[in-house]
This record gives structure tokens, C-alpha cells and sequence, in this order.
């Protein structure tokens, strides 16, 4: 049993509040988008999940929007506890200021958590896992600001204080033969440059997101470790008819130097080629490419098909052995006016054990 199973509580919102009237908001009465929007909308959603890694798990999910003109920021939030003793608290955001012209964005969590390792590159066998129990808080924080228009540039800070409290016995990262299986801080510090021309932050229907970051990690940021890492990340968004969207992403990251293996690219999990686990395939560098087809299929209810592959390697000239995935989905439109949906996706890839299904707020790109 590799697969995530989510039982969904309920698709009902808990609250669409507007503290100025304090007044619960039903659909009926969402202000026109020809008014000037003034509500702070508050969306929560509660979740129980079974996992063979976490066994029974429940927690809450939502999303808290606000006006900043001419988009809405948003503040995210997760909070999940299983019975295996995991508890994951955290919480996305994005910050609009001063019409678009500068931005703040990223994550701040705690975590207590048992991951699957399947080992690093392509050569190792598709049934191997061991397990580990990591303790860490989070801080990831890009701000960015508007050179010309639909550009921005600025700094990216990331910082985890990894802490790996236990391993499978006789595993590779008890026995201390993976990069980074003593754990420690990873602190890193670079510039962005971002390019968004999106008609819509949480469900574009046409424009272009893209997002270029080079960061480093040296003792001097307080990293316990030696390296550098280049990524790029491009989302561009088709309309097809009046109520349909194409939406293709290609993402690269390269490092160099002395990465540990919690830090390495790696495919799988709810956004990079879902189906496969959370870091299956994980090395120094990857490639993949990804689409969606979103499509209308009755009243909130969207549907989606995607498909994509990716690779990672650990050398230029190593050969490529790209993994493909596959999938539908559905979408719960729970506010028409900003375009948020509840997602819930069923992927598959390449081997046995490869396939699940994922229920989380927001699209995968």
C-alpha cells in the first residue's frame, strides 16, 4: 500500500467571513467584481488522511485572502497530526504592496516528520525505501520589487534547521553513508528575478509566470554546508474556449558542492510529476516538464487531466532516464470571484507503488 489515501471530511467551506460586517458570506451574496473589494475571506476545510508511513491522520487546511490592489495577497495555513506522533504546522504566504510593485512571499513551519528515502540517482532498485524521522522549523522568504513592468527582481532567503532523530537500522543514513545524514542548517541567500504577466494568482486562465533564483549556502549565511543552486521555473497559461485553460510548466534546478540529501531536486509529491512519492527519485541535478488541461464540467466543478517527465542525474553526461506521469482530477470552485479551488488529483508513474491521490487547496503549477 504506496498509495496516499485522503478521505475528505467535507467540500463545504467552514467560514467566508467578512469581519467589516461580521457577517457570514454565502454565494449569494459575494460583492460584485465591479465594487471595490474590501473583504478579508477566511476558507477552512478539514482533512483526514491515511498514509502507510503516517497511518491515521487528521488536521485543517485553509486559506485567509485580503485586498491588495490590483491582486488579493493570501495567507495559507496547515496544521496535521498522526498517529505515528507527526505533526506538520505551517504557513504559506504572499504579500502585495503598493499596487504589485513589490512583493513578499514564502513559508514559515515546524515540522515533525517520518519521510521515505528510496536512495539518490537512477541505478537504485524501485522497492528499496528506508525511513527517517526529521525535526525541523522552516523560514523561506523572497522579497521581491517591480523594475518595468510585469518584472521584479530581489533576494531569497531559505533556512532549515534539520534535525534527524531516527533512521531504519542498518540504513544508509544510520550508518552515515548519505550526504547530510548527521542533519544540520541549511541557510541560503541569492537574488531572484521573477516575470508575471498572470491574469489571476490562483488559477490563471492566460500569462506567464516565471522565476529565476541563484543561491548560495557558506558559513557565513550559518549554513552547515558548502554549495550553490540554480533554478528556473516557468508556468505559461493558454485559454482554450471560454472556460477551458492549457497550462505547461518546465522546471530546472542544478547544484554544486556539498548538498545534503534532504536538499537535493527530487520528483514526486503533490507538484512535481504527482503519483510518484515525495523524493523518489532525488539527485544533484533535475529537469522535468508538466501540463494540465482544466476544463469546465458543471456549475464549481472543474476537471483536469495532466500528464509530464522528468529526470534527475548526477553528471552532464549522464544518460537520462526520463520518468513519465499521469492523472486526472477534480476542482471545487469555493470562491468564483477569486478563482480558489480545492484540489483533488490522482497520479501515477512509471513501477509499482508509484500512484497516488492528493487533496490540498490551489493548483499543483
Amino acid at each position: 500500500m504506496n498509495r496516499l489515501y485522503y478521505l475528505l471530511l467535507s467540500l463545504i467551506p467552514l467560514l467566508w467571513v467578512n469581519p467589516a460586517s461580521a457577517q457570514v458570506i454565502g454565494r449569494d451574496s459575494i460583492p460584485k467584481a465591479s465594487r471595490r473589494d474590501s473583504s478579508i475571506t477566511v476558507l477552512g476545510v478539514p482533512l483526514v488522511f491515511f498514509t502507510p508511513d503516517t497511518r491515521w491522520g487528521g488536521g485543517l487546511a485553509g486559506i485567509i485572502t485580503f485586498p491588495t490592489r490590483p491582486r488579493r495577497s493570501s495567507l495559507t495555513f496547515n496544521a496535521s497530526y498522526t498517529q505515528n506522533k507527526q505533526l506538520q504546522i505551517y504557513f504559506p504566504f504572499s504579500f502585495l504592496g503598493n499596487r504589485n510593485r513589490w512583493r513578499v512571499y514564502g513559508e514559515i513551519g515546524w515540522y515533525r516528520y517520518l519521510y521515505r528515502y528510496f536512495g539518490i540517482g537512477n541505478k537504485i532498485p524501485n522497492d528499496y525505501v528506508e525511513t527517517y524521522t526529521a525535526r525541523y522549523p522552516r523560514v523561506r522568504v523572497t522579497a521581491a520589487t517591480k523594475v518595468k513592468s510585469k518584472h521584479l527582481v530581489g533576494i531569497r532567503f531559505y533556512l532549515d534547521d534539520y534535525t534527524i532523530a531516527s533512521s531504519t537500522a542498518g540504513g544508509l543514513i544510520e550508518q552515515g553513508l548519505v550526504p547530510g545524514a548527521r542533519g544540520g542548517v541549511t541557510s541560503s541567500v541569492g537574488p531572484v528575478w521573477i516575470a508575471d504577466s498572470r491574469d489571476n494568482s490562483f488559477f490563471p486562465r492566460s500569462g506567464l509566470l516565471a522565476e529565476f533564483a541563484l543561491t548560495g549556502e557558506h558559513k557565513l549565511t550559518g549554513s552547515d554546508f558548502l554549495f550553490a543552486r540554480c533554478s528556473l521555473d516557468v508556468a505559461k497559461y493558454f485559454p482554450v474556449g471560454r472556460r477551458n485553460v492549457l497550462a505547461v510548466n518546465a522546471i530546472g534546478i542544478f547544484t554544486a558542492g556539498d548538498v545534503p540529501f534532504f536538499q537535493f531536486p527530487q520528483i514526486g509529491g503533490q507538484r512535481r510529476l504527482r503519483g510518484y512519492p515525495d523524493g523518489k527519485y532525488r539527485d544533484r541535478h533535475l529537469v522535468l516538464a508538466q501540463a494540465e488541461f482544466r476544463f469546465h464540467i458543471y456549475w464549481r466543478f472543474k476537471g483536469v487531466l495532466f500528464a509530464g517527465a522528468g529526470t534527475v542525474f548526477g553528471q552532464p553526461n549522464e544518460k537520462a532516464h526520463l520518468r513519465p506521469n499521469g492523472g486526472a482530477g477534480l476542482r471545487v470552485e469555493f470562491d468564483r470571484r477569486q478563482k480558489l479551488h480545492l484540489r483533488l488529483d490522482y497520479g501515477f508513474g512509471e513501477g509499482k507503488g508509484n500512484s497516488g491521490m492528493y487533496v490540498t487547496l490551489g493548483e499543483a503549477f
